[in-house]
């Protein structure tokens, strides 16, 4: 008897188990979230990586090589450096003057959390 009562127990403790649905947690969605939360503890967090941007030659180059890959900004991103003769200050002064361009190169740097943690340590945040 205490055998079946043994069993029936573990039979409706694991259909009880089985039945609640358990929320997953994607790794975009974690992103998501932390990047929100950045967003709002940094209201201007645009001006940040803009000012970063124009300190820090590292980051320089990764955005610029990520405006050449990127197919709707390359045409663009090839009339400016065509300009500026290989100055890449006054690449990204340029970069930084175009609203679409400035656009594409913060959220980029933005989305990507190496580049934002780097951000955050030229501002010294």
């Amino acid at each position: 008897m205490k055998k079946i009562l043994f069993f029936t127990f573990i039979f409706a403790f694991s259909a009880s188990l089985s039945a609640q649905q358990l929320s997953k947690v994607s790794a975009s969605d974690l992103k998501k979230d932390g990047m929100e939360a950045i967003s709002k503890e940094k209201p201007n967090l645009e001006s940040q990586i803009k000012s970063a941007l124009m300190k820090d030659e590292d980051l320089q180059k990764d955005t610029i090589n990520y405006l050449k890959s990127n197919p709707d900004t390359a045409k663009s991103l090839t009339s400016i450096v065509l300009k500026n003769k290989e100055s890449i200050n006054g690449i990204m002064k340029s970069i930084l003057g175009d609203n679409v361009l400035s656009k594409v190169a913060v959220d980029y740097i933005s989305e990507n959390p190496e580049l934002l943690k780097k951000v955050m340590k030229l501002i010294g945040k």
